[in-house]
C-alpha cells in the first residue's frame, strides 16, 4: 500500500507578516550608483572606440578601450543586479500579499456561519475582488530582464521596458489590493469586529516618461540625417540611458508609501483575525 501523501500546512498570518522585512525590503538609493558607472564607462568607451576608428592619433587607445570594455561589462552585472531586486521584489511582494488576504479571507469564510447573512455580501464581494487581484497579476521573470539589461548599449532599451511595465503592474496591484481590503474591512465590522486601515496609496505607472522616450527616440532616430547614423545612436544611447536611471530612482521609491501602509495594515489583521494555517482559499 502507498503511504498517505503529509498534507500541505498554508502558512499562516502571523508567519505571512513576518515575511514583509524579506518581501517589502528597501532598496538603498545609493545603488542608482551602479547602473550610472555603467552608463558613463560605456558612454566613454563608445567615444574612445569612435576616435580609435577614426584614427585621430589615437592608436594608444587600444588597451584603454580593453580595459574600458571589462569595466563596462563589470558594471553592467551590477546594474543589472539592481533590475533583478526590483523585479523581484515586486513578484515577492504580491506573491506574499495574495497569500495573506487568501488567508484573511479564509478566516472571514470561517466566522461568516456564526455571524448571520449579514456578512455574505460584503464577503462574497471580497473574494470576487480577491479572484480578479489574483487572476491579473503574474509573475515576470526577475532573471530574464536582468540578463537582458546586461547587453552592452542595447541593454537599456529592454532596462527601460521592464521598469515602465513594473509601474504599471505595481500600479495595477495596488488598485485592486484597495478594492479587496474595502471589502475586508466591511465583512469585519459586519461581524461586529474592529475593521482595518483602507487608504489609498496610488503608484504611478510612468506612463507619461514612456511615452516620451519613445517619441524622443523616434525623432532622434531620424535626425541621423542631419547629425549621421553615428550622431544619431549617439543620441539615443544618451536620451534612452538618462530615462532609464530616473525610472530606476523612480522604481526605488515609488512603492516606499505602500509597503509602509503594509505594515500598518498588516499589524490590525493580526489583530483582528484569528491566526489559523486552515483558512487559506485555494485560488490556483
Amino acid at each position: 500500500m502507498t503511504s498517505p501523501q503529509p498534507v500541505r500546512q498554508e502558512p499562516t498570518l502571523s508567519a505571512l507578516v513576518q515575511m514583509r522585512t524579506e518581501t517589502d525590503a528597501e532598496i538603498p538609493i545609493v545603488w542608482l550608483l551602479l547602473p550610472l558607472a555603467s552608463y558613463l564607462l560605456w558612454a566613454v568607451f563608445a567615444v574612445a572606440w569612435w576616435s580609435a576608428g577614426a584614427g585621430l592619433g589615437t592608436s594608444g587607445l587600444t588597451p584603454v578601450i580593453s580595459g574600458l570594455g571589462i569595466l563596462g561589462i563589470t558594471a553592467s552585472a551590477a546594474g543589472s543586479y539592481v533590475v533583478f531586486r526590483l523585479v523581484n521584489r515586486a513578484n515577492e511582494h504580491s506573491g506574499r500579499t495574495q497569500a495573506l488576504l487568501s488567508s484573511a479571507l479564509g478566516s472571514l469564510a470561517a466566522r461568516s456561519g456564526a455571524s448571520g447573512a449579514q456578512t455574505l455580501l460584503p464577503l462574497n464581494s471580497a473574494e470576487e475582488s480577491f479572484y480578479k487581484l489574483s487572476r491579473s497579476e503574474r509573475e515576470r521573470s526577475a532573471v530574464l530582464w536582468a540578463l537582458l539589461s546586461l547587453i552592452p548599449f542595447i541593454g537599456w532599451i529592454f532596462l527601460a521596458v521592464s521598469l515602465w511595465r513594473l509601474s504599471r503592474d505595481l500600479a495595477k496591484h495596488s488598485r485592486l489590493e484597495s478594492v479587496v481590503l474595502e471589502d475586508v474591512d466591511r465583512t469585519l465590522k459586519s461581524t461586529g469586529t474592529q475593521g482595518v486601515l483602507v487608504r489609498t496609496t496610488p503608484v504611478r505607472t510612468h506612463d507619461t516618461l514612456g511615452f516620451a522616450l519613445v517619441i524622443l527616440s523616434i525623432v532622434e532616430l531620424f535626425s541621423a540625417f542631419v547629425l549621421g547614423l553615428a550622431g544619431s545612436l549617439i543620441m539615443i544611447y544618451l536620451t534612452v540611458g538618462a530615462f532609464s536611471l530616473f525610472l530606476i530612482d523612480l522604481s526605488i521609491r515609488d512603492p516606499t508609501d505602500h509597503f509602509l501602509y503594509h505594515s500598518q495594515l498588516e499589524a490590525e489583521m493580526l489583530r483582528a483575525l484569528p491566526d489559523s494555517t486552515s483558512g487559506a482559499m485555494g485560488f490556483g
